[in-house]
C-alpha cells in the first residue's frame, strides 16, 4: 500500500530534487509533518538536506514573527482593557465569558472578518433587542444595562486589544493569522523559499485560503489535496468533500493534485462492531490488534480515539506479545488520581459554609463528606503509611485515620479548619490541606506545600508515574504563580480553580515510544494525511463521531452566518472528510461502537456506519461488509447457590446457648424469627455496621429524642414517688420546644435542628410529643406513678434441651413502668404507626403462627415485657413497686402495652394474646408461655434446622446484610 504522504514526497522529490532543501513544506499537523519527513527519506536515492518542514499553525506563528501569548496571559490583557470601559466589572463573572469572547475574536480574524461592519451587524441585532416592546417608555434594570453595555464597549476594547499587542510584538492566534494574510504579497516577494507546498489540507480559514492563493498567483506555491471521487462528485449531499469541492471549482488550479478513485474501487473489508459499554471496546481493540498482528505480521495499524478518555482501557488491553507500539495523544492530566486529589481539594474549599456559632461569629466550616472523600484520597492513605513507617513521627502515626473516626464518633457534620488543625496537632499535611484560603497567594502556597510533601513519599520508592504527575503539576502551579499578581486582580478560589483547570484541560502526559512503530495509537484529528492498512476506530456514536452540535461563541448564530463564520456545520464537514479520508487507502476496517443501553457512552450508531452500510459497501462490490455484536465468553461457570446455610456445629450451638444465658430480648427474639441469618451476623459473627456521619436525623435517632424527652420529664417523678398530676404535664408542655431541640442537639450532634429536613423532623417531634401530653392531660390516667424508666426486667427459665437443662435468660428493657388506679403497666414507645388488630393473636395462629410469623413481631415483644413482668411481680415484687406501696400487690392487674406517637387517640394498645383455656378454666399464661419459650429455645438449638436467610423479602429491605446475601 502506497500511503498518501509517500506519493507526496516520491513526487516532491522528483520534481525539485535540485532545490529540495529550499522548500517549505507545510502540512496539517506536526504528527503528519515528522511521518513526511520519514516518507521523503525513503524516497530520496541519496543524502539529502531537509526542506523546511511546518505544520499549519506553525508556519503562520514563524512569517508572523510575534509572540503567541497564552490564553490565560490574554484573558488578564483583555481584564485590564474593559476594566477601562467598566471599573465595575467583576472578575469572578468576567472569567466565565472571557475564554469564549477571545476565541471569537481568533475566529473573526484568521477569517479576515470586516470587523466594522460585524461589530455595526452586532450593535444593530442588540438595539432590536433593546427595542422590545415589553421595555417601552420602561427604564432597564441595572442588569440589562449592564448585558447592554457589554455589547457597546467589545468593538472598543477589540481594537484597543490588538494595539496594545502590536505593541508589545505580541498576538492571539487568529490575529497571527490576518496580520500574515495582510502581509503575504511582501512575503512572497522577500521570501527565501523556493517554493511553498502544502500537503493534505482541508477546511482552510479565510486568511489561510488568501495566504495559499497569493503565493499561487505569484507561482511560488503549490497545493496536494488527498481527495477521493465518492465524495468530490458534483452536487453530492457527502459533506466529507463540501471545502475540497469548493477549492477545486473556485480556484482556478491548473491541475487538481490528487484525486483518486479508493473508495469506489478498492477491496476492503468493514467490521461494524457493537459493545455493551464503553470500557468494554478498549478489550475488543487489544483482541483486533492481535488477530490482525498473527495474520498480518508488520503491516501499519492505527488504534483510533474519538474519545479521549478511552486511552488507559486500551493501553491495559495491548497485549503483551507487541512489542513496540507507540501512543501519539498523550494522557489527559485530568484522567489522573492526582487531578482528582486537586479537585477534591477545591470541593473542601468551595462548598463550605459560614455558621453562626455559639460564641455570637460566624466561622466558615468545611463539609465532612468533602473532607472525608479527601482524607481517604490513595495519595493522602499512601502519605499515611509512609508517615506511619517514620520513627521520629511517631506523634502523628495513624493521624489521619484518627481524624476520621473522630469525625465520625462525634458526628461532625460541619468542621472548622482549626478543628481539623487541632485534631491532626497541626502536622503540615493538614496546614497545606486545610488551612483557609483567602486569596489565590494562600491557594498556590498551599499546592506548593502539597506537592513537596508528596515527593516525599514517591521519590523514595519506585513511582515514575506518580512523581511525573506531581512534576506535570508543579510546572502548572509555577506558570499561574508567574503569570498572576493576586493582590491585584482579588482572583478568588473559583476563578482560580477555572484558570488552573483550564491550564490542566490542556496539559498532556506524553509517552516515550518508537515514533515510526508498526501500531500507532491516536485521536482523531492526528490521523490527518496518514494512511493504515489497518484501522480500529472506537466510539463511533453519534455525539461522538461527529461531535455535538454545540456552538462555543457569545455571537447569534444569524451573525455567525451572516460574516462567514465557522459553525457547527463547517465541524461536522470537517469531521466526515477525516473520516473519509482515513477509509480511503485501509484494506482491514474495523469500527466500534456502543450499543444503545443505560450505560455510560451509548448512544445512537453514528451516520457515518450508516452511510457506509446503506451507500459506500453498495457501490463497491469490493467491500465485505458485516454488522456484528460483541459477545462475551465466560470461560468459567460457577454455580450460584442462591440460599446461604449455616449449619449448626457444636461450636454454633454452643455459641447460641451461651446468647440464651446472657439474655433472650424482644429484639433478639424477633430478628431469629424472622431471619436467623441476620440473628448469626449479629449476636454470633458479630459483624458491626459501619458509623458514618449523620447529616439527617434517622427514624432511630428521632425515636431517641422523643424517648429521651419523655424520660426527661417523667425521671423527677420515678426518683420522688410523686405522682404526675395535670399541672406537671402543664409545666412539661410549656417546656417542650427548648427541651426538644436540646435532646436534638444532644443526639445529633454537628447535624443541627434549624434548618433543612431536620428542622421538619424538630417541628414534627415538638408536635407529636405535644399531642400526647395534651391527651395525658385530659385523660383519666391521672394521678400517673411512674414506677420505673429504662429498666431490665430479667427471669430466668429452665429449659429442658434433650439430655440437658438450660437456663434461659429471658430480658426486656422497659421504655416506661407505670400504675394507673390499679392498672400496672409495662409500656413500649413506638414512633410508627401501630394499630390494635397487630397486636391481636387468635388462639389458633398460636399453636401454629406465632413463634414463625414475622406479622406478630410486635405481639411477641408484648407477650415476653408481659411475662418478665409477672415473674417479677411473683418473685422480687418491690422491684417494681417501691412507687405503689397504696396499693395492694393482691388488687393489682398487670399487663403490657405500646403506645404509639403516630396513632395517639388509641391510647395505650394492649396485647391480645387468647391464652384463656377453650372451657373457660382460670388463665393459664404463664404455664402456655414456659411452653411457647421452651419450644422456641429448642427450635434454635436443633442441630437439623440450619440458619438460613429470610425468604420474605420485606425483612431484608432495611437489613445491614442484605449485600451479603445480594438482596
Amino acid at each position: 500500500m502506497q500511503t498518501f504522504l509517500e506519493l507526496t514526497a516520491k513526487y516532491i522529490y522528483e520534481k525539485y530534487k535540485e532545490h529540495i532543501s529550499e522548500l517549505c513544506i507545510v502540512l496539517p499537523s506536526r504528527r503528519a509533518s515528522f511521518f513526511f519527513k520519514t516518507a521523503l527519506a525513503q524516497a530520496a536515492d541519496e543524502a539529502i538536506w531537509s526542506p523546511e518542514v511546518h505544520a499549519m499553525e506553525d508556519f503562520i506563528r514563524s512569517l508572523s514573527k510575534t509572540d503567541v501569548l497564552e490564553p490565560i496571559n490574554l484573558q488578564l490583557e483583555l481584564f485590564d482593557l474593559m476594566r477601562e470601559q467598566d471599573p465595575k466589572l467583576d472578575f469572578d463573572n468576567f472569567v466565565t465569558w472571557s475564554g469564549t469572547l477571545l476565541e471569537d475574536f481568533s475566529r473573526i480574524d484568521q477569517n479576515l472578518v470586516d470587523t466594522g461592519k460585524l461589530f455595526e451587524y452586532l450593535g444593530e441585532a442588540k438595539a432590536l433587542e433593546r427595542w422590545d416592546p415589553k421595555f417601552l417608555g420602561k427604564e432597564l434594570s441595572p442588569t440589562l444595562k449592564k448585558y447592554f453595555s457589554l455589547w457597546d464597549n467589545i468593538e472598543k476594547t477589540y481594537h484597543n486589544l490588538q494595539k496594545r499587542l502590536l505593541a508589545n510584538k505580541q498576538a492571539y492566534t487568529g490575529m497571527a493569522f490576518r496580520k500574515v494574510a495582510r502581509n503575504i504579497e511582501n512575503i512572497a516577494k522577500e521570501t527565501e523559499c523556493h517554493q511553498f507546498i502544502f500537503i493534505g489540507l482541508n477546511s482552510l480559514s479565510r486568511s489561510e485560503e488568501k495566504i495559499i492563493r497569493t503565493l499561487l498567483k505569484h507561482e511560488k506555491a503549490e497545493v496536494l489535496f488527498d481527495s477521493d471521487d465518492f465524495y468530490m462528485e458534483e452536487n453530492s449531499a457527502n459533506k466529507a468533500g463540501g471545502f475540497l469541492r469548493s477549492y477545486k471549482s473556485g480556484w482556478g488550479l491548473p491541475e487538481w493534485r490528487w484525486q483518486q478513485n479508493l473508495l469506489l474501487t478498492d477491496e476492503k473489508e468493514i467490521n461494524v462492531i457493537g459493545v455493551a459499554n464503553a470500557s468494554m471496546q478498549g478489550k475488543l481493540a487489544g483482541q483486533l490488534l492481535q488477530e490482525i498482528r498473527q495474520t498480518y505480521k508488520h503491516s501499519q495499524t492505527a488504534i483510533v480515539l474519538p474519545d479521549e478518555t478511552l486511552l488507559l482501557p486500551v493501553l491495559h488491553s495491548i497485549p503483551d506479545d507487541i512489542p513496540t507500539y507507540n501512543v501519539t495523544m498523550g494522557l489527559s492530566f485530568k484522567g489522573t488520581p492526582l487531578y482528582n486529589l486537586i479537585d477534591l481539594l477545591f470541593e473542601v474549599h468551595l462548598t463550605g459554609v459560614t455558621q453562626l456559632q455559639n460564641t455570637g461569629y460566624k466561622v466558615y466550616q468545611y463539609h465532612h463528606l468533602s473532607v472525608t472523600k479527601l482524607l481517604t484520597h490513595p495519595f493522602i492513605r499512601r502519605y499515611e503509611l509512609y508517615l506511619n513507617d517514620q520513627a521520629e513521627q511517631e506523634q502523628f502515626h495513624g493521624m489521619i485515620q484518627k481524624v476520621l473516626d473522630k469525625m465520625v464518633k462525634e458526628n461532625r457534620v460541619l468542621v472548622t479548619a482549626q478543628e481539623l488543625l487541632e485534631l491532626s496537632n497541626h502536622h503540615p499535611l493538614f496546614e497545606s490541606l486545610f488551612r483557609t484560603w483567602r486569596d489565590c497567594d494562600d491557594i498556590i502556597l498551599a499546592m506548593y506545600e502539597l506537592i513537596e510533601l508528596l515527593r516525599e513519599v514517591y521519590t523514595h520508592g519506585r513511582n515514575s508515574i506518580e512523581t511525573e504527575y506531581l512534576y506535570i503539576f508543579y510546572t502548572l502551579v509555577k506558570r499561574l504563580d508567574t503569570i498572576f499578581d493576586c493582590r491585584e486582580h482579588k482572583i478568588s478560589v473559583r476563578s482560580f480553580r477555572k484558570f488552573l483547570y483550564e491550564l490542566i484541560s490542556q496539559t498532556r502526559l506524553p509517552f516515550s515510544g518508537e515514533p515510526i512503530s508498526e501500531v500507532q495509537i491516536m485521536g482523531m484529528l492526528e490521523t490527518r494525511a496518514l494512511d493504515f492498512e489497518n484501522l480500529i476506530i472506537l466510539s463511533v456514536n453519534e455525539n461522538v463521531l461527529p461531535a455535538p452540535k454545540r456552538q462555543e461563541s457569545l455571537m447569534p448564530y444569524d451573525v455567525l452566518r451572516e460574516f462567514g463564520l465557522p459553525t457547527y456545520a463547517e465541524t461536522e464537514g470537517t469531521m466526515a472528510y477525516n473520516f473519509y479520508r482515513l477509509l480511503q487507502r485501509a484494506k482491514r476496517i474495523n469500527l466500534l461502537y456502543v450499543l444503545p443501553s443505560d450505560t455510560y457512552g451509548s448512544g445512537e450508531k453514528s451516520r457515518f456506519i450508516l452511510q457506509l452500510q446503506n451507500d459506500l459497501a453498495l457501490r463497491n462490490p469490493g467491500i465485505t461488509f458485516r454488522d456484528l455484536t460483541a459477545a462475551v465468553e465466560q470461560q468459567e461457570t460457577r454455580k450460584y447457590e442462591q440460599d446461604i446455610l449455616i449449619a449448626k456445629t457444636p461450636e454454633t450451638i454452643a455459641q447460641l446457648r451461651a446468647e440464651l444465658e446472657r439474655g433472650l430480648y424482644p429484639s433478639h427474639f424477633n430478628m431469629y424469627v424472622n431471619c436467623s441469618l441476620q440473628y448469626y451476623f449479629t449476636r454470633i459473627a458479630k459483624m458491626q455496621e459501619m458509623d458514618e456521619v449523620e447529616e439527617q436525623l434517622g427514624a432511630d435517632q428521632f425515636g431517641t429524642i422523643v424517648h429521651q424527652v419523655l424520660e426527661d420529664f417523667f425521671r423527677p417523678h420515678e426518683q420522688s414517688g410523686e405522682p404526675i398530676q395535670a399541672h406537671h404535664v402543664e409545666q412539661m408542655l410549656q417546656a417542650l420546644p427548648e427541651k426538644v431541640k436540646a435532646e436534638f442537639s444532644k443526639v445529633t450532634l454537628g447535624a443541627k435542628p434549624e434548618r433543612g429536613m431536620n428542622y421538619l423532623l424538630y417541628k414534627v417531634a415538638v408536635e407529636v410529643l405535644d399531642k400526647y401530653l395534651q391527651n395525658l392531660k385530659r385523660s383519666d390516667e391521672l394521678p400517673l406513678y411512674v414506677l420505673r424508666l429504662e429498666e431490665t426486667l430479667s427471669a430466668t427459665l429452665p429449659v429442658q434441651v434433650g439430655d440437658e437443662t438450660i437456663h434461659v435468660r429471658v430480658a426486656g428493657k422497659a421504655d416506661r413502668i407505670d400504675l394507673t388506679g390499679h392498672e400496672l403497666r409495662v409500656i413500649d414507645y413506638k414512633t410508627g404507626k401501630v394499630e390494635q388488630n397487630q397486636l391481636r393473636v387468635k388462639a389458633e395462629d398460636l399453636e401454629l403462627h406465632f413463634l414463625t410469623d414475622t406479622k406478630y413481631a410486635k405481639a411477641r415483644q408484648l407477650w415476653l415485657y408481659e411475662y418478665v413482668l409477672l415473674r417479677t411481680l411473683q418473685q422480687e415484687p418491690q422491684k417494681i413497686l417501691r412507687n405503689a406501696q397504696h396499693v395492694l400487690l393482691q388488687s393489682i392487674n398487670a399487663k403490657s402495652g405500646i403506645l404509639s406517637f403516630r396513632n395517639l387517640d388509641a391510647g395505650v394498645l394492649p396485647s391480645d394474646l387468647n391464652f384463656r383455656a377453650t372451657d373457660g378454666a382460670e388463665p393459664d399464661f404463664m404455664l402456655k408461655s414456659e411452653e411457647l419459650l421452651s419450644t422456641f429455645v429448642n427450635r434454635m438449638l436443633d442441630p437439623e434446622e440450619p440458619i438460613r436467610k429470610t425468604k420474605d423479602l420485606d425483612v431484608c429491605q432495611w437489613c445491614a446484610y442484605r449485600g451479603i446475601c445480594a438482596r
